[in-house]
């Protein structure tokens, strides 16, 4: 039976596209033709080479599916050319591009095939032009590179290959016949007559959707999504293009129309009739591509229905079931070209057809647009209709609503506030640029204090965001007392994030004393969590348990907290050693926040969801999620968020150095990360006393700043360097805090490392019982430890066999997630109780590049390194380089262990 810990640990949840485009996960919506592009390669595999040719329009994913087939072909020799059009005339230009990648080869070749090639390529004098030698000696070439492993050859942009070159390539698929050598070329037209081709066409709607979606930097209105993707004709590269163009606020969740920097072409447009252009314009300035509004809008402006007809003819527009642009970046181009007046006129048209009753957003929309002077009626109704903007297109589009509202409004206060309100969404919506510049509008009117309160209290919030720097803090505590004097029930969200800044900051004893105790007879989910750490942070741990147990339990049900609160909420799930509700709990926030487009908070939660993915031993998905944090901060001007990056990087055995730099400026959650981080890296790498020394002053403290976790890894650490006093006064706390949790989790590292402590019949119940415990939790990572620590324990009993059991389990976990550390750790072990590790031929292969396996199987061989730079023409230095790297993939200490982990038939 499957456990829920074991289903969260066998299903991460993809993160972006780049996190699925693994070797196990083809490209979207390409499934047949990865299919083929197998059996091609199979068939190369098998000793018959074959050619193929995989003909397609720019953009629609040639390149990426080439890509895809050297991920797909681990185990074979991958080389890659990519032809241009700037040498599409100059003979053998693409023939000479092989031969620099096969010089080593070449150099074998007999005389008169070597100097055929070398006169080609233009490397020696020409006697003449033997192009039947030239063919003839690039399959020996050719057949020469694939005899230490299978050859697969991808030519990109096969279009613009030199007929020379094309002529010998297709000359020498037609004789590979029984040569395992592959040949794949790219190209957008059919250039190679003799050789089978494979069609690539636009992505079906589904998965073109699929990849629109997951490219765009904010939500939009779904039914804008689907004229895009239509308006695409499932061309990947458009599709990409269009989702990554425009800032979230220039998309308004769908209802804006971006205007490209510099338009495209738009000579067809100066044929057209005035009618003609004027149709056109309204198609532009219609987002959801409706042909019955459209058509409406066109008689409204008195439009002759042959204009349709017209711009139809033109290949201009396209009439179905939505009015579409050949291209859905044409769409701007057109709209940016037309005068104000126009455009003024086309919007007034629109909101003269949409029943401001049925569709009060798209109405209030156009009409703004359709108007130059302020008119609160107008203000009024795109305040009213900014709640279902931001249904449909998310934060941005609500902002997008307000900073119009505001704008438009007449009345002096009722703009004030407005533009503090727009200004407050702006921000959730990743735009602080905007948000500054309509603080600074409203705060040139007449604030009250509600607005006042408010304006204070994001200024705060992005004073701290844009700093992180303790001196921020106070001004996050003194907004939240300014609004507290108005209305204390929203104030507690403020508090709420003043906390959150002051354990990040490490300010917590500097700002504990002001902050508020709260008695309600019904406590939303946010008091109780308020309150739950103001007791965690004044009176400790055992006090404040069970409180921050209900406000987690509750925190779901109430759906008006800040998400500021809730990432608070990420970090009280992490103390309290509740995996479930920490993994359930990041998993939600993440996807609330891309779906509202809450871009302020979203890199915390991809931070904190990142953690939690490093700890279920999903290291590519918390790579993934870490990229996409930063380029969020990237792109709102914020500073980047080391914290998983550093955690990430010391379990895969790497030094923390970005985390470590920006601990030294600071204090709180990030110094306290990093001081785990680097206990981590000096515990897979056996550096027990760094490891020990980093973790000591965590152990004396007792902050809400994941500290637990650098406890477990200073009593291992400490045991390992002799201090088993201090080990034993850290576990009395982990045991404490263990036992007041009761989670698996919690009780299963207490168990590990109290065995640590013991000796004979005890440590092992203690081991088994750890084993068991995590085993019903997700925290791969800390299941896989334990049977290391077991393993070593077993080992040093002299019980050889039952050790290997541990050994082999906790190294395979730990290769399979990369954590390369505690893998050769576990590997030395495991060779030491005489094991002779499993090969490993695909997933070994997998990790390196073909000159590493070249190296690598050399080395293994018995090959030295000057003898193996010979044969390669390298350097001994390069020879020295290679290596390094192989180890560290492989996660060895030195070349006489090669052939236990590298196959006899790898090369």
């Amino acid at each position: 039976m499957t456990t829920v810990a074991e289903s969260r640990r066998a299903a991460p949840v993809p993160a972006t596209l780049e996190a699925t485009k693994t070797a196990a996960s083809p490209l979207t919506g390409r499934k047949w033709e990865i299919a083929r592009l197998n059996e091609l390669v199979h068939s190369a595999v098998t000793g018959h080479g074959a050619g193929l040719v995989v003909r397609g329009v720019a953009g629609i994913g040639k390149s990426a599916l080439l890509a895809q087939l050297a991920e797909l072909s681990p185990a074979h020799r991958v080389i890659r050319l990519d032809s241009a059009a700037a040498e599409a005339n100059l003979p053998y230009s693409a023939l000479h591009q092989l031969c620099s990648e096969l010089s080593h080869e070449l150099q074998q070749l007999e005389s008169h095939h070597r100097q055929a090639l070398e006169t080609a390529i233009g490397r020696r004098p020409a006697d003449g032009d033997d192009r039947l030698l030239t063919c003839v000696a690039l399959v020996e070439l050719l057949s020469r590179a694939a005899e230490p492993q299978p050859l697969v050859c991808l030519v990109d942009n096969a279009q613009w290959t030199d007929r020379a070159s094309a002529d010998a390539l297709a000359f020498a698929v037609r004789r590979l016949s029984s040569v395992p050598a592959a040949l794949v070329f790219a190209s957008r037209v059919s250039c190679f007559a003799s050789l089978p081709e494979l069609l690539l066409e636009g992505l079906e709607h589904a998965g073109a959707r699929w990849l629109f979606e997951s490219a765009l930097p904010a939500p939009l209105d779904e039914r804008v999504v689907d004229r895009m993707v239509v308006e695409a004709d499932g061309n990947p590269r458009t599709l990409l293009e269009s989702a990554r163009s425009s800032s979230p606020s220039d998309l308004a969740g769908g209802y804006g129309v971006v205007v490209p920097a510099q338009p495209r072409d738009t000579t067809a447009v100066e044929s057209l009739t005035h009618d003609g252009k004027l149709l056109l314009l309204l198609a532009a300035a219609e987002p959801l591509g409706d042909p019955v509004r459209l058509l409406r809008a066109a008689a409204q402006l008195g439009i002759d229905p042959p204009a349709a007809d017209e711009v139809r003819s033109a290949g201009l527009l396209s009439f179905g079931a939505w009015v579409t642009f050949p291209d859905p970046r044409w769409r701007g181009s057109y709209y940016g070209t037309a005068s104000a007046a126009d455009r003024r006129r086309a919007h007034g048209a629109l909101a003269a057809v949409t029943d401001p009753a049925q569709e009060p957003d798209i109405h209030a929309w156009h009409l703004v647009h359709s108007r130059v002077d302020p008119d609160d009626a107008i203000g009024d109704g795109l305040a009213s209709a900014a709640a279902i903007a931001r249904d449909r297109g998310g934060r941005p589009a609500q902002a997008a609503f307000l900073e119009r509202a505001a704008t438009y409004t007449v009345d002096p206060r009722l703009r004030t506030a407005r533009a503090v309100a727009a200004a407050d969404v702006s921000y959730a919506a990743g735009a602080a640029d905007t948000a500054a510049r309509l603080l600074a509008t409203a705060e040139l009117g007449s604030l009250g204090a509600a607005d006042r309160a408010r304006a204070d209290h994001l200024r705060a919030v992005m004073e701290f965001d844009l700093h992180r720097s303790p001196s921020t803090v106070a001004g996050l505590v003194e907004s939240a007392k300014g609004i507290e004097l108005i209305n204390p029930q929203l104030a507690r969200p403020a508090y709420l994030e003043a906390l959150s800044a002051a354990i990040f900051t490490g300010q917590v004893d500097a700002i504990r004393t002001v902050l508020p105790r709260l008695a309600e007879e019904t406590p939303k989910g946010s008091d109780r969590l308020l309150e739950g750490v103001i007791e965690r942070c004044t009176g400790g741990y055992a006090g404040a348990v069970e409180s921050l147990k209900l406000a987690l339990k509750t925190l779901d049900s109430d759906h008006e907290e800040s998400a500021r609160s809730r990432v608070l909420a990420c970090l009280v799930a992490a103390d309290l050693w509740d995996d479930g509700t920490w993994h359930d709990l990041t998993a939600a926030e993440v996807d609330r926040a891309r779906r509202s487009g809450s871009r302020s908070v979203l890199p915390y939660f991809l931070t904190h969801r990142a953690l939690v993915e490093i700890h279920t031993g999903h290291f590519d998905v918390a790579r993934s999620l870490v990229a996409e944090a930063r380029t969020i901060t990237d792109a709102t001007g914020r500073p980047p968020f080391p914290h998983a990056e550093g955690v990430l990087a010391a379990w895969r055995g790497e030094a923390p150095h970005e985390l470590s730099a920006a601990a030294e400026r600071g204090a709180g959650s990030m110094r306290s990360l990093a001081q785990y981080a680097t206990a981590v890296l000096g515990n897979g790498t056996g550096h027990y006393a760094r490891a020990a020394e980093a973790t000591r002053d965590s152990c004396m403290g007792d902050r809400l700043e994941l500290q637990g976790w650098s406890v477990v890894e200073f009593i291992e650490a400490a045991v390992r360097s002799g201090d088993r006093d201090a080990a034993s006064t850290a576990l009395e706390r982990l045991s404490d805090h263990a036992f007041l949790t009761g989670t698996e989790w919690a009780l299963g590292v207490e168990a590990r490392s109290r065995a640590l402590l013991r000796e004979g019949r005890d440590a092992e119940d203690l081991y088994l019982e750890a084993i068991e415990r995590l085993n019903r939790s997700c925290i791969a990572t800390q299941l896989a430890r334990t049977q290391l620590v077991y393993g070593e324990w077993l080992r040093r009993q002299g019980r050889r066999i039952d050790a290997r059991k541990e050994l082999r389990a906790a190294y395979d976990a730990f290769a399979g997630m990369g954590a390369n550390a505690f893998a050769g750790r576990a590997l030395r072990e495991l060779l030491a109780t005489g094991e002779r590790a499993r090969r490993r031929t695909a997933g070994t292969s997998s990790r390196l590049t073909p000159q590493e396996q070249r190296i690598a199987s050399l080395a293994r061989d018995g090959r030295s390194n000057p003898e193996i730079a010979s044969v390669l023409s390298i350097s001994p230095r390069t020879v020295e380089y290679h290596l390094h790297k192989v180890f560290s993939k492989l996660m060895i200490t030195s070349r006489n262990q090669l052939h236990l982990v590298l196959a006899s038939s790898e090369t």
